[in-house]
């Protein structure tokens, strides 16, 4: 396999379309340069309590996933330029702001600031993008290279972010926030400027987020593939208490998380292209949640392997993901109007976010004390969940229709 038809899509794709999957590294990069060292900034660098520190980056996430939604409609009603130009500024101020301050106040300020511009940028950079396609087969190619190029920015951030923390936090956050700033200054030179045709009143707003509720489908196919968020961020919860409770194996999370993004990095394209010439997407959205919920029972069944378990887990769920993920940003079309498209990846987004909420609120119930062995029942709860979303999202799309048969290469 090669990935010439991908170069050629590449090559086909508007300066527009080229930008917005570029976003998906360069974001990625300026978000993981600071994040995975800001808890330790506080706690050791300024002093805060851990109470503290957990509000700040509860904030940022609370900001992020709980406005994801107005952030779409947002751009759907003053364009999707403006709205992916302004994401790019308020991160750039909340990434100095991060780096700089002292004071609790100043860093909820920052944390609410950084959140808000993911809320207002993504999702309108998902339906700029979308609508930037000519096909759903360019769609699909296009969130697959996305992805592939945010898997990047995941891998090179903390490498670039822990050179820059171990000489100033500060420094790291000026960084960060100039590639936001020039990000920012791209968007607005190289976006087209389109015109808004959602010109509903603003009395409307709720009128329409109300008829989305009550889409049917896309209220099935967004609860469905929001147990992606809950079987994802076990990365950063119920994976870690399993490998504190291991002896001698603290090594093993830094690993983990370069092995995940390694896997995006070298197979997304080749998953991608086994979805297109041999699974099809109901297919490939089912095989990948599944995947990622079997995935978990490679520690209780591995156990006497502990680090064998541990990385034949983490292989397993991102093999999954890049089998399913970039899909999920490509169907969401399907379900909503052309004009409505930043409110609809909103929604979905902010569904996402809080089903891994109550999820991990509920998988942190079940792990008990630090320190401790998960409860084994952990891990079949979310195998069991996984093959019941990915048999769920299967028969759903084979029932709407809405998928064409994947096409033979």
């Amino acid at each position: 396999m090669n990935g010439a038809s991908y170069w050629r899509d590449w090559q086909d794709m508007s300066p527009a379309a080229r930008l917005l999957i570029t976003n998906g590294l360069a974001f990625n990069l300026g978000f993981y340069m600071m994040m995975p060292f800001l808890a330790q900034h506080m706690g050791s660098g300024l002093g805060l309590a851990g109470w503290a520190c957990g509000l700040v980056m509860g904030m940022r996430v609370f900001s992020q996933q709980g406005l994801f939604l107005l952030g779409g409609t947002l751009g759907d009603r003053i364009g999707y330029h403006p709205a992916i130009v302004w994401g790019c500024l308020v991160r750039s101020l909340g990434f100095v702001l991060l780096g700089w301050a002292e004071s609790l106040p100043i860093l909820l300020l920052a944390a609410a600031l950084t959140g808000f511009a993911g809320a207002l940028f993504t999702p309108c950079a998902q339906a700029y993008l979308a609508s930037e396609c000519h096909n759903p087969s360019q769609r699909k190619r296009a969130f697959a290279l996305h992805n592939l190029a945010s898997e990047a920015g995941m891998l090179l951030g903390p490498l670039v972010g822990l050179t820059l923390t171990q000489q100033s936090y500060t420094l790291t956050g000026i960084l960060a926030a100039s590639l936001f700033a020039l990000l920012g200054v791209l968007q607005y030179r190289v976006l087209p400027k389109r015109p808004v045709s959602n010109q509903s009143p603003r009395g409307a707003i709720l009128r329409q987020w109300g008829e989305i509720v009550r889409q049917r489908p896309f209220m099935g196919f967004t609860l469905l593939a929001g147990s992606y968020q809950i079987l994802f961020h076990q990365l950063y919860l119920a994976l870690p208490a399993h490998i504190q409770s291991l002896p001698d194996a603290t090594h093993l999370l830094g690993g983990v998380f370069t092995l995940s993004a390694v896997i995006g990095v070298v197979l997304q394209l080749p998953a991608s292209r086994l979805v297109e010439r041999r699974l099809g997407v109901p297919l490939a959205m089912g095989l990948g949640i599944g995947m990622m919920g079997l995935s978990y029972l490679a520690l209780p069944l591995l156990a006497p392997w502990p680090t064998a378990g541990v990385l034949t887990q983490v292989a397993l769920l991102s093999l999954g993901s890049i089998l399913c993920f970039p899909l999920f940003a490509a169907q969401l079309p399907c379900y909503a109007p052309p004009e409505q498209l930043g409110s609809y990846y909103g929604f979905y987004a902010s569904a996402g976010g809080c089903m891994a909420l109550f999820g991990n609120l509920l998988i942190g119930f079940m792990l008990g004390d630090a320190g401790s062995r998960p409860a084994t029942a952990i891990w079949w709860l979310l195998a069991l969940a996984g093959l019941l979303a990915g048999f769920g999202l299967y028969t759903q799309l084979r029932k709407d229709g809405q998928v064409q048969p994947a096409p033979h290469q």
